[in-house]
């Protein structure tokens, strides 16, 4: 039997050739495979066995947002690891989209019952049923997509289960920044899916940012009740201009839809502004788009994979179950996984560069030394004092939030115009 050190020499041989390039992660498979042969691998066959990967989206994979990210991420995870189905290949991926979140657990049950050996869910909602699938089986692994642990016991528990998450708030912090020097009118704009503590902290973060350029800037927002719902977004996108004198709009809807009405009022003479989000959508307001926060899913969904294959083959858990060591089973990663000098297709979530030629040189400058900062893990958005609509004190002087505030912020800064009767 191989030992435990010998199948954590062998994770850090692979990731290294993984990194290096398709040649040197081949050597490491190939050393890999060699100590595969003296472990009694499920399922196990001549060379690596292949590992089945069954990824649930809430959305359609064309909606050029949160499930589009999700999808260009699996791509680049059988390219990663399956790119010479000829030669050698240590994952078979498959995908439903456009799952009804009630419905979750019965398509979870069928990927099972198919062959999957991991279950991957992309939504907030699916959260629960994914859980109860992990204590049903716990031969598998299961991966949820921006949930969380609900105690310590819980975490113990689901030892074939982990969260992760790609975190937006610094991009858009970094986007508010920008809409704070372009606004004419000072009214800013959200279109949001639902006011849950994710899309909260991403609009926080994002008024954060605009008031300390403009202090006078509010920012009114429409809750539409859908993370793809394109006909409601417009009808939102379209009130917050004509009825709230929004001139930039910024949204958590998973269409472009909100940049398109921005460049339909562009082409009308109308100067309205808005931002990618979570993909490049420059080509659906080339005139609007200031710039936008872009999510790169791959390399997470690579070492997720990676250390759940190995603990698959060998049949030691903690290789999946202890990882990542400061937070395990508990994948956090922001800008502050990024590396500065690269662009937005390496990191893993940044704003979209360049930054439109509209935006005034200065801001531009601001803008990257704030990046920066954020990267390098100087700054943060919430550092506080940071007041809620009340004026009461969220996060005192000096002081950042943790994690776990940030998971569960369900208050409002100062500067919110209309908010949803709901919040």
């Amino acid at each position: 039997m191989v030992t435990r050190r010998d199948w954590l020499k062998a994770v850090a041989g692979f990731v290294a050739g993984a990194a290096v390039g398709s040649g040197a992660t081949y050597a490491a498979l190939r050393s890999l495979e060699r100590a595969v042969e003296k472990v009694e691998a499920p399922k196990a066959q001549p060379g690596l066995p292949k590992m089945r990967v069954h990824f649930i989206y809430v959305g359609p994979i064309g909606d050029y947002g949160w499930t589009y990210g999700h999808e260009r991420g699996r791509r680049y995870l059988e390219s990663m690891l399956c790119p010479k189905r000829d030669r050698w290949c240590i994952v078979e991926t498959s995908y439903v989209e456009s799952v009804p979140e009630p419905e979750v657990y019965s398509y979870i049950k069928k990927a099972i019952s198919e062959g999957a050996h991991m279950v991957i869910t992309t939504s907030y909602g699916f959260m629960d049923a994914t859980k109860r699938a992990a204590r049903e089986h716990p031969e598998l692994f299961f991966a949820h997509c921006s949930g969380y642990f609900k105690d310590v016991e819980e975490w113990r528990e689901l030892k074939n289960f982990a969260e992760y998450f790609i975190d937006l708030y610094e991009a858009y912090y970094l986007n508010g920044l920008v809409a704070g020097h372009m606004t004419k009118t000072g009214k800013l704009g959200y279109v949001a899916a639902f006011l849950i503590p994710e899309v909260i902290r991403h609009m926080n973060a994002f008024l954060i940012g605009a008031r300390e350029v403009n202090p006078d800037v509010t920012m009114d927002v429409i809750e539409i009740g859908a993370w793809y719902k394109p006909e409601e977004a417009r009808k939102a996108a379209t009130a917050l201009v004509e009825t709230g004198g929004a001139d930039v709009l910024a949204f958590t809807e998973d269409s472009p839809t909100v940049l398109q009405v921005a460049e339909e009022y562009q082409k009308r003479g109308r100067a309205v502004w808005s931002f990618s989000h979570y993909s490049d959508m420059r080509q659906y307001g080339p005139a609007a788009c200031l710039t936008g926060q872009h999510v790169n899913w791959g390399p997470l969904y690579v070492e997720m994979v990676i250390r759940a294959y190995l603990a698959w083959v060998s049949g030691d858990i903690t290789i999946w179950s202890e990882w990542p060591p400061e937070r395990p089973r508990d994948y956090w990663w922001s800008m502050k996984h990024a590396h500065v000098h690269y662009d937005h297709t390496k990191n893993p979530a940044d704003i979209l560069l360049p930054i439109s030629d509209r935006v005034p040189e200065g801001a531009r400058r601001l803008v990257e030394d704030r990046r920066r900062e954020v990267i390098e893990g100087v700054w943060d958005p919430f550092t506080g004092p940071v007041r809620d609509l009340k004026g009461s004190v969220r996060v005192p002087e000096r002081r950042r939030p943790s994690k776990n505030e940030l998971y569960n912020m369900n208050w409002f800064v100062e500067g919110y115009g209309r908010l949803p009767r709901a919040a």
